[in-house]
Formats: structure tokens, sequence, C-alpha cells
């Protein structure tokens, strides 16, 4: 069962592509001072939905209008306690719609993820990432991610590679 705070059907800001459906995922343990999104820290069950529903909504949602790529936000997606629903989430919506693009934001970063048997679950099925937590001395405007810190991530590149390969900062 997921913890979402929304699936916005259509976002234009929090997007790498143009065009997105989001998944606002509940809970985050960084807790970063100065976040533009502190409402989702706290784990809310009130917020738990089961994942065929996020799916079934997910996949209306993406070709709703006009086709749209994926991203995940919140709270943390790859959060212990969130990332096993969300690399359910992803395989289901992946095998229906293979030509879905998944960005998703964290605050665990690349070395975590990737040195980790748990937050690493959902790696393969995202393909670019914004990793690190924010910080509020490091901030940035203009930019996909918050503070200096934060790296865009080309993920695919990266996991072929076996080294960070950083995206461009907007796709063209």
């Amino acid at each position: 069962m997921a913890r979402l705070h929304q699936i916005k059907h259509i976002d234009i800001e929090n997007t790498y592509w143009g065009y997105a459906t989001s998944l606002w995922f509940n809970g985050c343990s960084h807790r970063c001072d100065g976040c533009w999104n502190s409402e989702t820290w706290e784990r809310d069950y009130s917020l738990e939905i089961d994942n065929q529903s996020v799916i079934n909504e997910t996949l209306v949602a993406l070709d709703e209008y006009f086709p749209k790529d994926l991203s995940l936000l919140g709270g943390d997606p790859l959060a212990p306690y969130n990332v096993n629903d969300t690399k359910e989430i992803l395989e289901s919506i992946l095998k229906k719609r293979p030509s879905t693009k998944v960005l998703c934001w964290t605050g665990y970063t690349w070395e975590q993820i990737t040195n980790s048997k748990i937050l690493n679950r959902a790696l393969p099925y995202i393909d670019i990432l914004i990793d690190g937590k924010y910080i509020k001395e490091l901030h940035v405007d203009g930019h996909k991610y918050g503070s200096t810190n934060q790296r865009i991530i080309d993920v695919k590149a990266s996991l072929r590679d076996n080294v960070v390969v950083k995206a461009p900062e907007t796709h063209k």
C-alpha cells in the first residue's frame, strides 16, 4: 500500500521532458531545513492507497488529453518504507506503457542508493534521478534541483557505465 499525497494528472513544473503525471509520495526522514514540501514529511497512514489503484489511475493520467511522462517526488519515493511500492508501481506501469520516461527526486545520494540492497530496488525503472538532500545554504533558483550539491543523473547510463553520468540540465 503506497502512501500518496496526490496523483497530479498534469504537471508542467515537476518534469524533465515537458509534461508529466506526478506521484507525490508521503514520508521523508531527511527533513531538510528550508524544504519547500515539508507537509509530506510525516508518515500518514490515512494516505494509503493500494498499489493497483495507483497503477490504474496513473495509466489513465499518463495518456489523458496527451501523452506524458512520470515524475516521482514527495516525501521521498526511495525511502525504505516507500521503495517497494515505488518499484511495484513503476514495474507495472512500464510493463503496460514501456515508452514512459521516469524522473525521480530523492534525498539520498547516488552512492547511498547504489550501495544499498533496499534503496536501489526501484533504480532500474528510473531514467533521470535528482539526488541528494536540499541544503538551504547552497540554494539555487531556476534549476530542477534546489541546491548546488544535488545532481541530475542519467540512471541508465550510470548503471551501464558503473559511474555517475550527469544528464543535461534540461532535456532537448
